[in-house]
């Protein structure tokens, strides 16, 4: 299950993507990157929907493919 996804919503200035988590929704920011290169040049506001769509689905490969989210972690616990 994916913890995090990135939704297009209507904005004062056109459609914006925001984050969204089990938690609520948020604005796109570097605390995302924990510590990697933020693709700022992706850009958030669009005037047009299915260009906000297709750039949310960028935000979503960048995100899923940090490698700190690849790394898989060993459980301290035998079972």
């Amino acid at each position: 299950m994916n913890d995090l996804a990135f939704v297009v919503r209507k904005g004062d200035k056109g459609w914006v993507i925001r984050s969204q988590t089990i938690l609520g929704e948020g604005p796109v920011g570097p605390r995302l990157a924990k510590g990697s290169n933020f693709p700022s040049e992706f850009g958030l506001t669009f005037k047009d929907k299915r260009e906000a769509d297709a750039v949310a689905k960028k935000w979503e490969e960048w995100y899923y493919g940090q490698s700190y989210l690849r790394k898989k972690r060993k459980s301290k616990y035998l079972a």
